[in-house]
């Protein structure tokens, strides 16, 4: 008796899964409706969970700030000179116009 009943809920399942497009066809607008709720739902969901969570975050770590020394600073500075001593001997080399005639 019980497998005729999990038949009967299976042949219903999978009657219901072959209609499904169908349904979903004749009521398309209250469909689209239901599909942007849900994902605005979903989405309001996932970003409150990551404020709650960076907030957790930072609120442990406000306590420590890092501290540059002057050593650290200096450092800084030395690779942003040696970066800007790079870019401006990029300009230095001069390149031939490829839609010239080469005589030219």
């Amino acid at each position: 008796m019980k497998s005729k009943i999990n038949k009967k809920k299976f042949k219903k399942t999978i009657l219901f899964l072959k209609n499904l497009p169908w349904l979903i066809g004749e009521n398309a607008f209250q469909f689209f409706l239901i599909m942007i709720f849900l994902a605005i739902i979903i989405g309001g969901a996932f970003f409150v969970n990551r404020i709650m969570l960076m907030k957790r975050h930072y609120k442990s770590e406000l306590s420590q700030m890092p501290i540059l020394d002057e050593n650290g600073l200096n450092d800084i500075w030395n690779v942003w000179q040696a970066r800007q001593v790079k870019i401006k001997g990029t300009n230095s080399r001069v390149y031939p116009n490829p839609f010239l005639p080469k005589g030219e």
